[in-house]
């Protein structure tokens, strides 16, 4: 009885991923550059400085990762 739960209970699961291994087996891989073959001027305007924003921040956890504990402790402001 308890095994027979237990095949209840995970059928739904296995259709579930036999469908979506499916759906995704179906789909052609695209290469990145054609997601952005029918952007406008501002949406690609908006990427570029998001882009600009990602690497200044990146650069800037690096800068942080690089400093000291006591260089760290010396930006703590205590109020």
């Amino acid at each position: 009885m308890k095994n027979l739960r237990m095949r209840h209970l995970l059928a739904p699961v296995l259709i579930v991923m036999l469908a979506t291994a499916c759906a995704n087996r179906c789909t052609e891989p695209q290469p990145a550059r054609s997601y952005f073959e029918h952007e406008t001027p501002a949406q690609r305007l908006m990427r570029e400085k998001q882009d600009v924003a990602d690497f200044e921040a990146l650069q800037a956890e690096k800068a942080y990762e690089r400093m000291s504990d006591e260089e760290r402790m010396r930006g703590v402001v205590y109020e």
